[in-house]
């Protein structure tokens, strides 16, 4: 399988964190997408792997876990942790890969944000008012609303209709061909789209033009192929709970720019 790797040496980042006392730990091996804030190449986010990153590695090194991270493309790494090529994966949404071991609890919950360029009057309004716009959606991931879902499936290959970004960097492209007018909004999670305007420097240039009604959960996955991966997400779980009671979560976000308070803690579940 040809994969694209961070390595140790040459990126910083097949990460391998070795507790001195334990020489023969157990590995688990993940999967993962680059999408800051979630999960992020540290050579190019000042040093930060992404805040469920950070929270997968307080569950898991402190429980003398050997860690190993892999950067795929969305659909391949979903496929990848499926198939069992990799024990989990440290995103992911439980509506594009149901059939995943998940810990009880999402990490985070976020609504899907519109984004258009700050001088476009056009706005959100329900499906109907896609219909005179071309969207921009990356490939694998899911949109929450029912409606919209239907919508994009149906006219993901009229290109004049609906642009799919494939492969690596998705925020950063689809935001630089709104910024370059070959599509008319972009669809992002909000805290990933606000992320990367900082990061670009135009959050000036770009608005959010509405929302989905419905806000999706982001899940750390685990491979059903891994008879432990039910070990693996009750640890994850017990290290949530003890993280969001105690506010250590909230202050992992705030290093990304993310205020507790949008973190929607209770959704209606579809």
């Amino acid at each position: 399988m040809k994969a694209h790797r961070w390595c140790l040496l040459l990126f910083g980042w097949v990460s391998l964190a070795f507790s001195p006392s334990i020489l023969l730990a157990e590995t688990i091996r993940f999967a993962t997408i680059e999408y800051c804030p979630f999960t992020c190449n540290p050579s190019k986010a000042g040093g930060k792997e992404g805040f469920m990153t950070d929270v997968v590695r307080e569950a898991f090194d402190g429980a003398g876990y050997t860690l190993e991270i892999h950067a795929l493309p969305y659909a391949r790494a979903v496929k990848s942790v499926r198939a069992g090529n990799f024990d989990g994966i440290i995103v992911a949404g439980k509506d594009y890969a149901p059939d995943l071991v998940y810990p009880d609890q999402p990490t985070v919950v976020q609504r899907v944000a519109f984004l258009v360029n700050k001088d476009e009057s056009w706005r959100y309004t329900g499906v109907d008012s896609l219909t005179n716009v071309k969207v921009g959606i990356v490939k694998g991931f899911h949109y929450v609303d029912p409606g919209l879902i239907a919508y994009l499936a149906e006219e993901q290959d009229n290109d004049s209709r609906v642009h799919v970004v494939h492969g690596e960097n998705t925020t950063a492209r689809g935001l630089r061909m709104l910024q370059s007018n070959r599509i008319t909004t972009f669809l992002e999670g909000e805290y990933s789209a606000l992320y990367e305007l900082n990061r670009m420097g135009i959050s000036d240039t770009m608005v959010i033009a509405g929302h989905t009604t419905e806000a999706f959960e982001d899940y750390t996955g685990f491979s059903p192929q891994n008879p432990n991966a039910a070990r693996y997400a009750r640890i994850l779980s017990d290290t949530l709970t003890e993280m969001k009671q105690s506010g250590e979560l909230a202050e992992i976000l705030k290093r990304y720019g993310i205020a507790a308070e949008l973190v929607v803690s209770k959704i209606k579940r579809h």
